[in-house]
């Protein structure tokens, strides 16, 4: 259903459309919401990871001193980042895919062939919580060498993110994907 709010598409572009499916507007609404407040999340993350990265140039370059904990800190933030940007990217469906399957499929399978293949994402989700949990609370006792934090901060990021990718698939399924249609050519619009 069109938006009067949307700009104007270029020829032979196809809009972006929100999957029908048969959840309420309610789980719609928590679903982008999840979407959205991990979206930002990310970008948070990613803005401070930016900041300690030219804070650490500058210092290097001009001080010729560094910042002990940066890297580290840096590295261990990226885990959150990746994690929460998956959440957003299975709300639009922009994870990298091979589409062939989907593509190959007839028009009135397509949707259920999106659901089985999540499912098998949902599957590996599972298994990152499963696993993940009890890595992260083992390694609370060990703490990181250049910033001092437990290493259960980082470990924590992938069961975490596994939970609410998992929550997020569930959602889905339920209220529908936004999606952005791929046209023929297989540029996404």
């Amino acid at each position: 259903m069109p938006n009067s709010k949307q700009t104007p598409l270029a020829p032979g572009a196809s809009p972006r459309r929100h999957d029908s499916g048969p959840g309420t507007p309610v789980l719609r609404q928590i679903a982008r919401g999840l979407a959205g407040t991990c979206e930002t999340l990310a970008a948070i993350i990613l803005i401070a990871v930016t900041a300690i990265n030219l804070t650490q140039v500058v210092e290097r370059y001009f001080f010729n001193t560094s910042i002990a904990w940066a890297e580290e800190i840096m590295r261990y933030t990226m885990m959150w980042l990746m994690m929460f940007g998956s959440v957003a990217c299975i709300y639009r469906c922009e994870h990298m895919a091979v589409d062939t399957i989907r593509a190959w499929a007839p028009e009135r399978w397509r949707q259920l062939v999106r659901h089985g293949l999540f499912a098998i994402a949902g599957i590996f989700c599972f298994l990152l919580v499963w696993y993940g949990w009890p890595a992260a609370l083992k390694n609370g006792r060990q703490m990181a060498a250049a910033s001092g934090i437990p290493m259960s901060l980082p470990y924590f990021a992938i069961p975490i993110g596994g939970f609410l990718m998992i929550v997020q698939i569930v959602l889905c399924w339920f209220a529908g994907y936004e999606a952005a249609e791929v046209a023929d050519d297989g540029a996404a619009s």
